[in-house]
């Protein structure tokens, strides 16, 4: 494994935090020391950029909101919240690139539904559309109460919305995960969002150090050797959400390919188990 010099080398950080140009001096450092786990998350990168590639044109020519057109514009988002994962893991920035997770996971319950079920789908992502329209409208009046124009025009907007919603409520992503096939990864999903991207006492614990009088101080990170735990989670559901996308486009061999790669991470995950265990 490949050592910094510094004695403490968040001192390079003082004066700009995580942007401080020394990062990208660490990044190559980060890569060779998990070069295993990074070479998995890229090569799993190549193969979802390569699904998308050969179907973005799905549904061309067809209504905006059918189900190919939107399954390639979902697996789109889920792609990039992946890279940004994996870029955030490469400087050792880990409790953001699991956060980063959460979206991916979200993609994989919507690819899911539309595999299974597309009217059922596309008619919820409308509901959400509607619901979260009627709720930004109120809250706008709310935040400029003076203002008689803009009320107008808000409550007029307002009302479309409404009108179209009726009387129907958005799905929770519980109850959406819930709706799907064997194993969606809700689990996964809930502890992504606990652990890492809500602000939380388990996000909050991560974020100190302790000192050797027994006490801890508050640092930015990065955190190096939560490297594989960041990449196990982004790789699972990225993993997960192709395996979705790839059933939607019928591709051909995804299902090998896709066990392949979960293959791999499971060993990865064990060894790295296995390492921390002789550790200690």
């Amino acid at each position: 494994m490949i050592e910094r010099k510094d004695a403490d080398p968040r001192e390079a950080l003082a004066d700009e935090g995580l942007l401080s140009p020394e990062i990208e001096t660490w990044r190559q450092i980060y890569v060779d020391n998990y070069r295993d786990w990074f070479k998995l998350s890229r090569e799993l990168n190549r193969y979802a950029v390569s699904l998308f590639q050969d179907h973005q044109d799905a549904g061309e020519g067809g209504p905006a909101n059918a189900a190919a057109p939107t399954a390639v514009r979902i697996f789109g988002r889920a792609l990039n919240a992946y890279t940004a994962s994996i870029m955030l893991a490469e400087r050792a920035m880990t409790i953001e690139a699991v956060g980063a997770v959460r979206p991916i996971h979200e993609a994989g319950f919507w690819l899911s539904l539309l595999a299974t079920n597309p009217e059922k789908a596309l008619e919820e992502l409308d509901i959400d559309h509607h619901k979260h329209a009627v709720d930004r409208e109120q809250l706008l009046r709310a935040a400029y109460p003076g203002n008689e124009e803009l009320h107008s025009a808000s409550v007029e907007r307002e009302a479309a919305h409404a009108a179209l919603l009726g009387k129907r409520r958005p799905i929770s992503m519980k109850a959406l995960a819930a709706s799907l096939p064997g194993d969606p990864g809700y689990l996964q999903y809930r502890l992504a969002s606990g652990f890492y991207g809500h602000l939380s006492h388990n996000s909050l614990d991560a974020l100190k150090l302790q000192t050797g009088d027994k006490g801890v101080r508050p640092i930015l990170g990065p955190f190096e050797t939560e490297i594989p735990k960041a990449l196990f989670f982004a790789i699972d559901a990225m993993a997960r959400t192709t395996r979705y996308f790839a059933a939607l486009v019928k591709a051909s061999d995804a299902s090998d390919i896709i066990s392949g790669f979960r293959t791999r991470l499971a060993d990865l995950g064990n060894a790295d188990a296995e390492t921390k265990s002789q550790d200690r």
